[in-house]
């Protein structure tokens, strides 16, 4: 959507991730650029420089909310079985694969002038052992889960594995990961 007007009121700093985000889909991270997203906003060729300062701090904004709304997902599912996690993370990475390999890093120059992405990545980690029972040592089963499931997503984005057959690929894999007594 692009606003034709000057961009003149309201949160500039959310428009310019709500448009880089835009960009993302439609381009690839490395069709994302500062001008092309305050283009798609309407805002002075020099507004986005009191938000970002260069493209990679824009891209990580965006990867920071694709983080926190697969949190979200994955909190939302409840403590409900290993199953039911892994269709919510399959489902939030299938349904937005660009945002999905920002949020691993592809277009992002140098992630470790980036200490809050690598937060976002424990935050999500945590996220997925909360509801596998890791709440006070995530690691283990948890970061086994979180290894099937992001090489599966990746898998299916790139066009290895079916998307139709994803759930069962995750249902095949999963059973061999689920611990004893498990659903």
């Amino acid at each position: 959507m692009i606003i034709k007007r000057a961009y003149h009121h309201g949160d500039l700093r959310r428009a310019l991730v709500l448009a880089a985000r835009e960009l993302l889909v439609e381009r690839g991270p490395e069709g994302v650029s500062l001008r092309g997203a305050v283009a798609k906003v309407g805002a002075s060729t020099a507004a986005p420089y009191r938000h970002f300062r260069d493209k990679d701090a824009l891209l990580v904004a965006v990867a920071l909310e694709g983080h926190a709304e697969l949190q979200g997902c994955l909190r939302g599912c409840g403590a409900g079985t290993v199953t039911v996690l892994g269709h919510s993370y399959l489902g939030f990475a299938l349904e937005n694969p660009a945002l999905y390999r920002l949020m691993a890093g592809a277009g992002i120059g140098d992630r470790a002038a980036y200490p809050e992405l690598a937060e976002a990545h424990r935050a999500t980690c945590a996220a997925l052992a909360d509801r596998v029972g890791e709440r006070h040592d995530p690691g283990g089963f948890a970061v086994t889960l979180w290894c099937l499931l992001h090489g599966l997503a990746t898998l299916v984005i790139d066009g290895h594995v079916e998307r139709g057959s994803a759930v069962a690929e995750a249902e095949r894999s999963l059973a061999l990961l689920r611990p004893a007594g498990s659903a």
